[in-house]
């Protein structure tokens, strides 16, 4: 839509944040469909997903509009061709000066509980939807003083 998206917007609000290499990477379109797939236990389990592409925005509006004609991708997709965010995240290879693909689960504080950063595209939904769950649980009380003498 050509409209700004920050993480800013979704704080308070745990977030898959996945960096992708754009419609020209066969892989990266079989991983967008895997989580769109499961795009609804994702928002059931209070779980936003964002993808960031290293497309441009004219390039990244022509993916959307070929994603619509098979099945639309039901999440945000941005475009960050100068790749700042991609080397804000880390998910940039410096030596060779090119993006690299990343998927991460950021808490609602903001604080990153999980990342995967790599030259191939992580593509298990269930792992994560497993492993969200598991890392985004409250922490268990610890007893006070009081209730651990008998």
């Amino acid at each position: 839509s050509g409209e700004t998206l920050t993480l800013e917007q979704f704080r308070g609000k745990p977030v898959i944040l996945i960096f992708y290499l754009g419609s020209g990477c066969l892989h990266c379109v079989e991983q967008l469909q895997k989580f769109a797939a499961r795009s609804s236990e994702f928002s059931s389990a209070g779980l936003n997903v964002i993808a960031v592409s290293s497309e441009s925005l004219e390039s990244l509006k022509t993916s959307v509009a070929n994603f619509d004609k098979q099945k639309p991708i039901p999440f945000p997709l941005l475009a960050d061709p100068s790749l700042d965010l991609f080397k804000t995240y880390r998910a940039h290879d410096d030596f060779e000066n090119q993006p690299l693909h990343a998927t991460f689960l950021i808490d609602s504080t903001g604080l990153i509980r999980w990342q995967d950063i790599s030259f191939e595209p992580f593509s298990d939904p269930d792992f994560l939807l497993k492993e969200s769950a598991r890392l985004l649980q409250p922490a268990p009380q610890s007893p006070t003083v009081a209730e651990a003498q008998p």
